[in-house]
């Protein structure tokens, strides 16, 4: 049997990713409550794909190497 590490280790858990993008939608609609819903799922769908990029890649750069 192999030794290594299942490959969901490259990811952060389930959690932060939900907490900073719900943190970060709460913000966002503060500020775009009275745009049209196109603007409003385009700025969203921008949001959450940045958002992820940015928590993987910074979990994966604080993680030691193995």
């Amino acid at each position: 049997m192999s030794t290594k590490k299942p490959e969901s280790s490259r990811w952060a858990p389930w959690w932060v990713y939900v907490v900073v993008i719900t943190g970060a939608n709460q913000v966002k609609q503060r500020y775009a409550e009275n745009l049209p819903v196109p603007v409003n799922a385009a700025i969203t769908i921008t949001l959450v794909t940045t958002l992820v990029l940015a928590i993987t890649a910074g979990y994966r750069g604080l993680r030691r190497p193995d």
